[in-house]
């Protein structure tokens, strides 16, 4: 039985499985949010719980290891408002 693929969430640091997670992609550059999850370039993942997308947001973490880049606070705030409609509000990462 085959396991499925983990990532690290950029928010809370923990791992799990990347089908749980929202991926996070640099495309020429510019940080977006990968709703399919199929856009080439380095990835980043995020589960969509608020407390996982306000850890993020207000992260003082200098780079994103996962995407080799700096993400200012202002792109984070963008790509929460873009994954703000699609939170899990029912849930949390344990």
């Amino acid at each position: 039985m085959a396991k499925s693929p983990e990532r690290t969430c950029v928010g809370c640091m923990k791992r799990d499985a990347k089908s749980a997670m929202l991926r996070i992609a640099v495309v020429n550059g510019r940080v977006e949010v990968d709703f399919e999850a199929r856009r080439a370039g380095r990835g980043g993942y995020l589960h969509p719980t608020p407390g996982c997308v306000e850890r993020f947001v207000g992260s003082k973490v200098k780079e994103f290891h996962a995407l080799r880049r700096k993400i200012e606070r202002r792109e984070r705030v963008q790509i929460a408002a873009a994954i703000e409609p699609r939170l899990d509000r029912s849930s949390e990462v344990e």
